[in-house]
């Protein structure tokens, strides 16, 4: 992904906008615990609710949280987030989880479920891969995707397993799409703040 570590830097930049020095963040897909770490080691006022179904990212969101000393600061819910806590937090991020989810209506309700647990005019952050594999120009996104992991030093079989799961595995739809989903569940404000090839990134309010 073009530009990972500083798409964290503006995500939680663009939180502290809205919220300060302080605040509790509700963080959707908190697997792996990479923008945990981030957004701990940034803001070391905010507290966090980390939700992911797998177990096992999980785990290794728990170690990572651990290793920059901010495990008091973060309670965990393994599911979704259908069932996770209600809050009302103070914001929310959903950073390259979304295009797991199928566009037959949960992509909405999952936007929706998020927004129902934000204070009103609380920021919430979404970035997404967004190839719709439908259009006619899918390939070029595949292909583009490809060439920049291949060039950034990745294994070429590794790259050849990720592109295989981009088609068979993750639902990415178009990044117009994104805009539309995101207004139908609620939000405004709606803002671009990361664009890297085929991924994306938004602001929005609740």
């Amino acid at each position: 992904m073009p530009a990972y570590q500083y798409m964290q830097r503006m995500a939680g930049q663009l939180l502290h906008e809205g919220i300060g020095a302080t605040g509790e963040v509700l963080v959707l897909g908190a697997g792996g615990g990479l923008e945990l770490e981030a957004f701990a080691t940034r803001s070391p006022g905010w507290s966090f609710m980390g939700v992911d179904p797998a177990g096992e990212m999980l785990k290794a969101a728990r170690e990572r949280v651990a290793s920059v000393g901010a495990s008091n600061r973060v309670q965990w819910h393994q599911g979704y987030i259908f069932d996770a806590p209600r809050g009302p937090f103070d914001a929310a991020t959903c950073l390259l989880t979304l295009h797991f989810v199928p566009d037959d209506g949960e992509k909405e309700r999952t936007l929706a479920e998020i927004r129902q647990r934000l204070k009103p005019g609380s920021p919430f952050v979404l970035v997404d891969c967004c190839i719709d594999l439908a259009a006619p120009d899918a390939a070029r996104g595949l292909a583009r995707y490809r060439n920049f992991a291949l060039e950034s030093g990745a294994e070429p079989e590794q790259v050849d397993s990720t592109c295989v799961r981009l088609t068979t595995v993750l639902k990415m739809v178009s990044a117009s799409r994104e805009e539309e989903l995101l207004a139908a569940a609620g939000y405004s404000d709606i803002e671009l703040f990361y664009a890297g090839l085929s991924w994306r990134g938004w602001r929005a309010t609740a």
